[in-house]
C-alpha cells in the first residue's frame, strides 16, 4: 500500500511493464557473439530503466517479470535445446556477482531473472544450479571499464567450478542482466566447456 507497483513504462497501476509497453521496447539488433543471445537494446530507455531499478534501486521483484520476458521472447531457442537434450533437464546458470556486491545489493539479479525465467515450466526441464561456479577474484564492475580490450582482460581466468562432476554432456544456459562485449559470459562457457558441458549458450535480457 505504501509503495504501488506501477509500470516502468507508462504508470499504469499493478503492472511492473504492462502488455502494450513491452511491445514498444526496441529488440537487439546489433551483434552479440555468436553463443549469447540477446533479447531487448539496452540503449532503449524502458529497459535501461528497469535494469538499473532491479540493480541499484533494490526492487528485486523486477527480475521475476524480466525472466517470464526473457522466455516468452526465446521460446523457440528453448525448445531447440529440449529436443537436443533428450529428456534431461537443462542446467540454468546465472552469472555469478561477488561477495561484496551481493551484501550491498542483497541479491544476484541474474539469480532473479533466473528464478523468473526457469518458473515458466518444470525443474525437470530448466533446473537452476545457483552455487556451482563462483568469481574466486574481486574484479572492477565491467559497467566501469570502456574499452572492449580491458573489459576481456579484466574477467579473464575469475570464475571457478564447485562440483565439476555433474557438468560432464550436460546441456547449459547462462543468464545474465546485459552483455556488452559478451566477455563474462564467454569466459563462463569456456569453464564449463572445459569441464565437458555438452553445449552452452548465454541468454541476456539486454545488449
Amino acid at each position: 500500500m505504501l509503495f504501488p507497483i506501477e509500470c516502468l513504462g507508462c504508470r499504469q497501476k499493478d503492472e511492473i511493464l504492462c502488455n502494450n509497453c513491452i511491445s514498444k521496447i526496441h529488440r537487439a539488433e546489433r551483434e552479440t557473439d555468436k553463443n549469447i543471445i540477446a533479447v531487448f537494446d539496452y540503449r532503449d530507455e524502458i529497459i535501461k530503466k528497469a535494469i538499473w531499478s532491479l540493480k541499484y534501486h533494490h526492487k528485486k521483484y523486477l527480475g521475476k517479470r524480466l525472466g517470464e520476458l526473457l522466455y516468452e521472447f526465446l521460446l523457440e531457442d528453448i525448445s531447440d535445446l529440449r529436443i537436443e537434450v533428450s529428456g534431461r533437464s537443462i542446467f540454468v546458470i546465472p552469472v555469478p556477482i561477488s561477495s561484496k556486491k551481493t551484501k550491498v545489493r542483497g541479491y544476484n539479479q541474474s539469480l532473479s531473472i533466473a528464478k523468473g525465467f526457469s518458473a515458466q515450466v518444470g525443474k525437470n526441464i530448466l533446473e537452476i544450479k545457483n552455487k556451482i561456479i563462483f568469481k574466486k577474484i574481486e574484479t572492477t564492475s565491467q559497467a566501469k571499464i570502456m574499452t572492449r580490450g580491458e573489459r576481456l582482460e579484466n574477467i579473464k581466468g575469475v570464475f571457478e567450478l564447485k562440483n565439476k562432476e555433474i557438468i560432464k554432456g550436460r546441456t547449459i544456459i547462462i543468464i545474465d542482466d546485459v552483455t556488452t562485449t559478451g566477455g563474462t559470459i564467454n569466459e563462463m562457457i569456456k569453464v564449463f566447456k572445459n569441464a565437458g558441458a555438452k553445449k552452452v549458450i548465454g541468454f541476456a535480457i539486454a545488449h
